[in-house]
């Protein structure tokens, strides 16, 4: 699943290019993916693929901003509405400008996002499409193979009430994001490892198991470590080190070891500087010890024995 350096890769790409465009017309492919009204009961057949209604309130409107909250992009539109999307583990955005047409994949500049299977090159929409916007200077595809993901359209005033967004806690960039924050967080949890606490999304949002790894190698503290043996000046470090290991992940346009691509539908390259995730049985590059892979907090999890004791 995409973590916060991944998405703020995304909202950041899909700004530069949709951000201004004109709603023209959505195809829902799934209600399950479109939640929005659950009684989509009629449906049409587009493309061969059924199609429900659409609420009215999102055509005609503007997209005037995209933003993210922790792992969640929303798409603010004039007029007081909004659309939530959230990938999960297949799901993928796909911008073709108009000199693109539908069922052609020649021309234009194509932004991909997501998980990377043959959707990234194939004629849109697919088999895997879920929604299907009509820009005023495009098309912007929705597809999710499992169906996980989800697009959501809520008023603006109630973003932040809906289910997802109400239960999420700081972000790490907040500015009432520090260490005796986080000391008081941890604090409140002193018989969970500090693994499960930081990847905690009611606690700190956006962080996963990539940058939680990465963040605990560089604060030098073992993923099982309890909250309760945590120190202040550790704490200290661990802040700094979420800090770090965010930021350097946005400035190299987040991880693609398996899933993600920019949505210019090139690689990320934080995989490239990763110290310990996904480097098992490799040598630490601080201090030459092997990198060991254990379970903790039902994940796979990187760290160093001899720099994280």
């Amino acid at each position: 699943m995409p973590e916060l350096p991944e998405v703020e890769t995304v909202v950041r790409g899909l700004s530069r290019h949709i951000v201004g465009q004109k709603i023209k017309h959505v195809e829902i492919l799934s209600a399950k993916s479109f939640l929005w009204n659950p009684k989509l009961t009629k449906s049409k057949k587009v493309g061969g693929k059924t199609a429900y209604p659409i609420p009215q309130e999102i055509l005609r409107r503007t997209i005037k901003k995209i933003s993210r909250r922790g792992k969640g992009i929303i798409i603010d539109l004039d007029k007081g509405y909004s659309i939530l999307i959230h990938l999960k583990m297949t799901g993928q955005l796909i911008y073709i400008p108009k000199d693109k047409k539908p069922g052609r994949t020649t021309g234009g500049k194509r932004l991909n996002y997501g998980h990377p299977d043959k959707n990234f090159s194939q004629a849109m929409p697919s088999k895997h499409t879920r929604v299907w916007f009509e820009l005023s200077k495009g098309n912007l595809y929705f597809n999710d193979q499992r169906r996980f993901g989800w697009v959501k359209l809520t008023p603006t005033q109630d973003v932040f009430k809906d289910k997802f967004f109400a239960k999420l806690g700081l972000e790490p960039f907040d500015k009432k994001f520090t260490p005796p924050f986080l000391w008081s967080a941890i604090q409140r949890h002193p018989k969970a490892n500090i693994k499960a606490i930081i990847l905690d999304q009611s606690l700190i949002t956006g962080i996963g198991n990539i940058y939680s790894d990465e963040a605990l190698f560089y604060a030098r503290l073992k993923p099982t470590r309890l909250g309760r043996s945590i120190t202040k000046p550790e704490v200290t470090k661990l802040y700094a080190a979420i800090k770090k290991v965010l930021e350097k992940g946005i400035k190299y346009s987040g991880t693609s070891i398996n899933t993600h691509r920019t949505p210019e539908g090139s690689m990320g390259k934080m995989q490239n500087y990763l110290a310990v995730y996904e480097r098992e049985g490799q040598p630490c590059r601080s201090c030459k010890g092997i990198i060991t892979k254990i379970r903790v907090a039902g994940r796979g999890t990187h760290y160093c024995p001899m720099c994280q004791h």
